[in-house]
């Protein structure tokens, strides 16, 4: 795992390219042997799923690999702080990550495949593990929001895109009109940066007998202290990727 902090010039080219292109790359930024530990640990956890769509969040299932190297990582650490600085223009909170790793396959994965939706976090930070040739990318409207002040505001961003009409629009203009969206064709050991809280994402579908699995580190919840989110939390609405729709409730967060 690259463990060195990058220089501020680097940071900055990094910061620039998420908001010119839509989203940055570490090229390498896990070794092989790492990448390699990390496939066969998803291919055992698909396994026992019974070769369903798992999502396993928090740090604690994948703390002996390199994920869990990746939470404590100092450098890694900076680089998010200081990109969210140069990206929001505000002094970065020094807070964990909301991190989940997603291995979608079968019927189950493709079901959560192509649901377009903003985080409530303002940086993600999507590692590619297990990537189908030709399928599965990463799908981006690239910072299509600013940056709410209130929480109430990006709440009903959410629900307007998190509506039925909203999704087959979109889903429609993937397939008649996908060079609107930049598709990025996710190469597993690089690291990526974007912005989920202001940008559209979704991930591409695979074949139902492939596996694709991604790890995802988001960093910066800007209105986790909103009293209105904590209400609906404990109503059982409110996740990372926000749906008030109750048949999307136990999706889980971290959809890329």
């Amino acid at each position: 795992m690259m463990d060195e902090e990058l220089a501020e010039e680097e940071i900055a080219l990094l910061a620039q390219n998420i908001e010119k292109f839509g989203y940055g790359v570490i090229n390498k930024f896990v070794t092989v042997a790492e990448l390699d530990q990390l496939r066969r640990f998803v291919r055992r956890t698909v396994a026992a799923a019974g070769n369903r769509y798992v999502a396993l969040n928090g740090n604690a299932p994948v703390a002996h690999t390199v994920l869990g190297r990746m939470t404590e990582s100092k450098a890694l650490k900076s680089i998010c702080m200081r990109t969210y600085e140069l990206a929001t223009s505000r002094p970065a909170p020094d807070e964990g990550y909301h991190q989940v790793l997603r291995c979608l396959t079968g019927d189950t994965g493709r079901r959560e495949s192509m649901i377009f939706h903003f985080d409530s976090y303002v940086l993600a930070v999507l590692l590619p593990i297990e990537i189908p040739n030709g399928s599965g990318e990463l799908m981006l409207l690239p910072n299509v929001r600013p940056i709410r002040q209130w929480y109430v505001t990006n709440l009903l961003d959410k629900v307007a895109l998190d509506n039925p009409l909203m999704q087959w629009l979109l889903r429609q203009m993937a397939r008649r009109h996908s060079e609107r969206f930049v598709r990025i064709a996710l190469t597993p050991g690089d690291l990526y940066f974007f912005t989920g809280y202001r940008s559209v994402h979704a991930n591409a579908a695979c074949d139902a007998d492939q596996i694709r699995a991604t790890a995802l580190f988001h960093y910066a919840n800007l209105h986790h202290a909103s009293r209105l989110r904590r209400l609906l939390r404990r109503s059982g609405y409110e996740s990372n990727q926000v749906s008030l729709n109750p048949t999307h409730r136990d999706r889980g967060p971290g959809r890329p």
